[in-house]
């Protein structure tokens, strides 16, 4: 079998060939350890690299993790995209259970990237979990414009509330071993909360009713898998 070292494509996309390999590689290792821990040599061997490659292409083993990240979630932006709530407000709560069920699919996975990710943020770094700030910013403003939140608060104020609610559950979901939907449930609680406060007139009491089903759930939570509320 050919080194993927010696294979270029049209236009010298090297890098790129490599870059996709190498994550390959870092997936199957950790679906296979539950862990971030990529000795590099274990990587380059599985991807059938030198030792140097992994450093010349993501410049260190936080680089893959990041890159692993950025890959993940761009699979679940486009499942985003796909999909069509009935309004501004429900887009909040949908936003959220597409996400426990992306996370579903293969919960160690996820759980060991969030934890590595949570490892490396800082500096620069954003944790993971709160890069979901510029997203609710976005949709707080949608949500004003179109009349279902008071337009008398400041935006980012709450944006930074759904931003606390959801980074706080995601993490303590990382960090544990409680199913991914009750997560979700307890975010769309917060959520359901936090956005009553701040909607005009005629949705409260529809975030009312959001709240009462949310909270079942959690109570109603076994210790297994929760039940989704859709």
């Amino acid at each position: 079998m050919a080194d993927v070292e010696d294979v270029t494509g049209p236009g010298g996309h090297m890098s790129d060939k490599r870059a996709a390999t190498l994550l390959q590689a870092a997936q199957a290792i950790v679906r296979e350890t539950g862990n971030f821990d990529l000795p590099m040599r274990t990587l380059a061997a599985r991807a059938q690299v030198s030792l140097r490659t992994p450093y010349e292409v993501f410049g260190s083993k936080n680089g893959i993790i990041r890159a692993l990240l950025k890959s993940e979630q761009e699979e679940f932006r486009e499942i985003v995209r796909n999909y069509r709530s009935i309004d501004r407000l429900e887009m909040f709560f949908d936003r959220t259970l597409l996400g426990m069920e992306f996370y579903a699919r293969e919960q160690p996975f996820y759980r060991a990237l969030f934890r590595a990710t949570q490892a490396f943020s800082g500096g620069d770094e954003t944790e993971p979990a709160r890069e979901m700030l510029p997203i609710y910013t976005n949709m707080v403003r949608r949500a004003i414009e179109e009349g279902f939140l008071r337009n008398d608060l400041d935006i980012t104020n709450i944006a930074e509330i759904l931003t606390d609610l959801f980074a706080a559950n995601l993490r303590n979901w990382a960090s544990s071993d409680f199913d991914i939907w009750l997560a979700g449930q307890k975010i769309c609680f917060g959520f359901s909360l936090a956005l009553a406060g701040v909607a005009t007139p005629q949705w409260v009491d529809r975030l009312h009713l959001n709240a009462r089903a949310y909270d079942k759930a959690i109570q109603d939570y076994p210790g297994g898998a929760a039940l989704p509320v859709r």
